[in-house]
């Protein structure tokens, strides 16, 4: 059952199959906790986050267009509960630097490439939260501006303006890293 696509795994557990629910949890629980880690910058609200993700995307499978890609789905599921505990005052501040940053990353393909994705993970991580939040939309999961601006609730023009100040602010501290 493992090597079967993800539609015929989501249409086996909308049927009740117990495996295509476990295989999907096994295939994407690291992807949707990336992606709430990404957003929080918190481990344990990364895991909430993902949990509940997890939980509402089998929930809704009945709901769901499997004529479009599983991953994507629950990204945004687990980037939408990761933003609720955000705004739920939850938060707890990121430390630049913190080690599980750098799991929201994809290893590079040299020592060279990981130093530094790293760095960029330390900079996004120390951003203020409404600018992390909309370079982690729009640059690691690939949100148009629009649908950034449609999970935030707020208008194209602020994201815009936040991705513009962010990544002002991204490359003065990289630049500034790339001195020292």
């Amino acid at each position: 059952m493992r090597r079967r696509p993800d539609t015929e795994l989501v249409v086996l557990a909308r049927e009740g199959s117990r495996e295509a629910v476990e295989v999907l949890f096994d295939r994407y629980w690291a992807h949707a906790w990336r992606a709430a880690f990404a957003v929080t910058g918190d481990r344990g609200l990364a895991d909430d986050a993902a949990q509940e993700a997890i939980e509402r995307a089998f929930g809704a499978l009945h709901r769901f267009d499997e004529t479009r890609p599983f991953a994507p789905w629950l990204k945004r599921i687990a980037v939408n509960r990761a933003i609720d505990h955000l705004r739920r005052g939850r938060r707890a501040d990121v430390l630049a630097g913190d080690e599980a940053v750098y799991h929201a990353w994809e290893l590079g393909e040299s020592a060279e490439d990981d130093l530094r994705l790293w760095a960029v993970a330390d900079a996004v991580a120390s951003l203020g939260e409404a600018k992390r939040v909309v370079i982690v939309l729009h640059y690691w999961l690939d949100l148009p501006l629009e649908e950034v601006a449609g999970v935030l609730g707020i208008p194209v023009g602020t994201v815009a303006s936040r991705l513009g100040r962010a990544k002002a602010e991204l490359r003065a501290l990289l630049e500034e890293d790339r001195v020292a």
